[in-house]
């Protein structure tokens, strides 16, 4: 098999034709005698990008390692993004989980339902300017419902256990009236 680049197969067709005229114009009388088959050979003309990465083929079969360590880099990098975005994505599960529970909350407070004293806390160490917004929108009820709180026991402490908390948490509510969220009655219990 002959490999040739494009170039010099174009530079052997000029050459050949010169030639071939000449050598036509003196064995034309020859030629029409004997008259010989030519063989047929098998030939592959190749552009010089063709040829490159032909040769660059080439040079990765006989060394797979090399080759090889791209592709694991490259996998291992998308491996990496990858993990990062899950990490996000978790991040984002737990900030939009904890802003359903900041809502719920503060739709409570706005009906004028009694809330958990742990349920203020959470809303006001994570969400400030709702429960500003929920305190002041609250409406007052004659007789308010007990809404169960919204929270999980991880979050009723505060993402720790009993005993690393060391003891309760300190209270919300200042006196039971009316601005702490609370039923100025239900103070009393």
């Amino acid at each position: 098999m002959e490999l040739r680049s494009t170039r010099e197969l174009r530079r052997n067709a000029q050459l050949d034709k010169t030639m071939g005229r000449k050598a036509e114009a003196q064995t034309a009388p020859a030629k029409a005698q004997t008259t010989q088959p030519r063989e047929p050979a098998d030939k592959l003309s190749l552009s010089r990008q063709a040829l490159a990465y032909v040769e660059e083929q080439s040079r990765q079969a006989w060394n797979p390692e090399e080759g090889q360590g791209k592709k694991d880099s490259l996998i291992q990098g998308y491996l990496d993004a990858m993990e990062t975005q899950k990490k996000q994505l978790d991040s984002m599960e737990d900030k939009l989980d904890m802003m359903n529970k900041c809502q719920k909350i503060a739709a409570a407070i706005m009906r004028g339902d009694r809330v958990p004293p742990e349920d203020l806390r959470y809303l006001m160490e994570h969400d400030k300017e709702g429960y500003k917004l929920a305190m002041a929108l609250r409406q007052e009820k004659k007789d308010p419902k007990k809404v169960e709180s919204v929270l999980d026991e991880e979050d009723k402490n505060g993402g720790r256990t009993e005993e690393a908390s060391g003891g309760e948490a300190p209270s919300v509510e200042g006196g039971g009236g009316a601005e702490s969220g609370g039923d100025p009655s239900a103070s009393a219990e």
